[in-house]
């Protein structure tokens, strides 16, 4: 199922945009937030709202220590 059929709201299509960006896997929270202009506890939100329906949380943090987060359409389920 792609998020573009699915995801119908402007803050959650934003967030859903800067994951399926190309030159990204996975991405963190802050760096979403960045992208999109949205704080991050809304970013978080909506992340929280699709974790294993449309989005996956990594087993294995980022560099920095940040959790990271990926379409379950490029980084599977």
């Amino acid at each position: 199922m792609s998020w573009e059929e699915v995801i119908t709201d402007p803050d959650e299509r934003k967030v859903f945009a800067a994951l399926d960006a190309p030159a990204y896997t996975w991405r963190t929270i802050p760096a979403i937030a960045r992208q999109t202009g949205l704080p991050e506890g809304r970013v978080s939100q909506i992340l929280d709202k699709y974790n294993f329906k449309l989005t996956r949380r990594s087993e294995v943090p980022s560099v920095s220590g940040q959790p990271l987060v990926g379409l379950i359409e490029k980084v599977g389920a």
